[in-house]
This record gives C-alpha cells, sequence and structure tokens, in this order.
C-alpha cells in the first residue's frame, strides 16, 4: 500500500497525470468545436433541401469550412471511423447519431468515447490513487458518451411520439380541405413543432428528389424506431393502396394512439416507486463501496486482493444484475 502511494505520487507520474489531461481536455474541446461547426452545416442543408420545389428560390447560406469534418482535422475522425468500420458498427452508430438528432459522426463519437475513458482514468487516478479503481473509472468514462446517445435516442423517441396523434389530425384536416397527400405531409412540416417537423421536413424533401412516398414514411418509422410510428406509415401505406377514406382512418389511427399514451403515463406514475427503487438499490453498493474505500481503505481492499473477496464481488455483481432485470421486468409493462 505504501509503495502504490508512492508511485502515485512522485513527480513523473504527475507530469504525466498533467499532459494526459491537458491532451484530453483538448481533444473534447476540439469535439465540441466541430460538433458546432457540423451542426451548423447540417442546418444549411437542411434549409436548402426545403427550399426543393418552391417557387421562391431563397440564396445559399455559406458551407462551414473545411469539409464535412468542421473544426475537426479528417486525419483525427478517420482514425475512428476506420475503427468502426472494422468493427463493423459504424452504419448502425450512424443511423442511431442520426436517429438522435446529434450532429456528430461515427469517428467524432469513437474519439469522443477514447477523450471520456482518458479523462475518467485521470479523475479515478487522482481522486482515489488506485490503478485498479482508475480503470474501472476509465470504463465508466467511455461508456459515458453511449448512455447519453441512448438517453438522446428513447428522449427523441418519446417525443416524436407524443405528437404523433397531432401528426395524424393535421394530416386528416388536409385531406379533407381537400389536398394532396404530398400538399397535406407539406403542411405538418410547417405547421408541428420539433423534432417532428424536421423529420417530416425530410420526408416531403425525399419525394420531391425522386424518392417513392412510401418509402420515405417507411425510412422515417425505421428512423424514429417507434412501435406507434410504423403502425401509423403501415396504415397509410395500406390505405393508400386499397384505396377509401384515408382521413377517417387517421382520424381513428389518432384516437387510438391518445388513449394508448394516455394509459401509457398512468402505468407511468403507478410504477414510479418501483422504479425509483430499483434505481436506489442499484447505485446503493456503489455509492457505500466508494465511501468505504474513502474512509477506510485497508478495510475494503481485501475485496480486491484476496481470492475470497474477488470472489464475493463476481457473486454480488451477478446478484445484483440479476436483481435490477428482475425489477425492471416487474415495471415494464407493454401498452
Amino acid at each position: 500500500m505504501l509503495g502504490e502511494t508512492s508511485t502515485w505520487g512522485t513527480a513523473s507520474f504527475q507530469m504525466i497525470a498533467a499532459g494526459l489531461t491537458a491532451l484530453a481536455i483538448f481533444i473534447v474541446v476540439w469535439f465540441m468545436l466541430g460538433t458546432a461547426a457540423r451542426a451548423k452545416q447540417d442546418r444549411t442543408i437542411a434549409a436548402r433541401m426545403r427550399a426543393i420545389g418552391r417557387s421562391v428560390r431563397q440564396q445559399d447560406a455559406p458551407t462551414a469550412p473545411g469539409g464535412a469534418g468542421g473544426w475537426i482535422p479528417e486525419s483525427v475522425t478517420s482514425f475512428g471511423k476506420r475503427f468502426a468500420e472494422r468493427q463493423g458498427f459504424s452504419e448502425r452508430l450512424d443511423a442511431q447519431l442520426e436517429a438522435a438528432g446529434v450532429s456528430v459522426r461515427s469517428g467524432e463519437f469513437v474519439v469522443a468515447t477514447v477523450g471520456a475513458a482518458v479523462v475518467g482514468a485521470l479523475l479515478g487516478a487522482a481522486l482515489l490513487g488506485s490503478l485498479m479503481l482508475s480503470l474501472v473509472v476509465a470504463g465508466v468514462g467511455a461508456i459515458g458518451p453511449t448512455i447519453l446517445l441512448r438517453l438522446s435516442l428513447n428522449r427523441r423517441a418519446d417525443k416524436l411520439r407524443e405528437q404523433l396523434p397531432d401528426v395524424l389530425t393535421i394530416l386528416a384536416s388536409s385531406l379533407r380541405a381537400g389536398h394532396s397527400f404530398m400538399q397535406a405531409l407539406d403542411t405538418v412540416a410547417r405547421e408541428i413543432a420539433h423534432p417532428a417537423a424536421g423529420e417530416f421536413q425530410r420526408v416531403v424533401a425525399e419525394v420531391r428528389l425522386g424518392r417513392p412516398g412510401e418509402e420515405a414514411l417507411e425510412s422515417l418509422a425505421e428512423r424514429v424506431g417507434s412501435e406507434d410510428f410504423k403502425w401509423a406509415v403501415l396504415a397509410v401505406n395500406i390505405q393508400r393502396e386499397v384505396g377509401g377514406n384515408l382521413a377517417e382512418i387517421l382520424d381513428s389511427v389518432a384516437d387510438t394512439l391518445r388513449e394508448r399514451a394516455t394509459m401509457r403515463r398512468q402505468i407511468r406514475v403507478l410504477t414510479a416507486e418501483g422504479r425509483l427503487s430499483a434505481y436506489v438499490l442499484g447505485a446503493m453498493p456503489f455509492g457505500i463501496g466508494l465511501y468505504m474505500f474513502a474512509v477506510n481503505r485497508e478495510y475494503i481492499s481485501l475485496l480486491f486482493t484476496t481470492k475470497i473477496g474477488i470472489g464475493m464481488l463476481i457473486s454480488a455483481g451477478i446478484a445484483l444484475a440479476l436483481g435490477i432485470l428482475w425489477m425492471r421486468k416487474i415495471v415494464d409493462i407493454d401498452v
């Protein structure tokens, strides 16, 4: 224990830690600047696509300098891109980032993950003073961007699902007013709020560029990833093929989705206590472990330095995972 403490407190290690910290901060800042530049360019491209087919031509805005990468050099993002392609998750990651509405590509996401892991390792080494725990904190930092991506995906999917009944109502009203289906989609893109507005603007732009309407709507449903959206798009495509009163079908689907949303909110309220208990019980072992490590390191270090302690950690981890999955299954009710 004394040798480990003296190693972590040497001047050479402090210099290395300071250099790595500066490098991690530089990568994160560079990543944020590149994200801002890419977001500006994406807004410019979206404005151009919305202008397709309109009678009044809008003046093109200047694009961000430096190509698609903006402030991020191609040599930095190409490494992450090549790594993602070799591992076979580049296309899937790009699709998830696009569905989440994040102006980042797979190469930049890989760079951000590496930067988060480096920052986590340095923070763990500086605060905890243990190589093993610093590696654990580095792993937590590495999965941080993925967790944020999942949260962003779920949050955006929930917003789109809440907007879907209003979208169908606007479509039905436009069809009753005598508009064509394309004009009704354009009305939705102009009248609905974000994030649904951006998605339907893309659908309208794709159809005007020559893509069949059925394929554009199916791509929208796949991009959103919501079962309600897939169900609504399937109903619209079937009704357009077989004929009939599409406005009535859209009203019926909208009413059904509103009832499901009401029931889903009621279930969420009734299961709030169980979900909160799962969060507290899942986080409590880690919190107590960190507290004991800070207060009495020699006492808890037996869990990491003895075979019995390591076995207890593995058994506790398996039991904790099973308990969390069990509690999630209890409170997860499909509507």
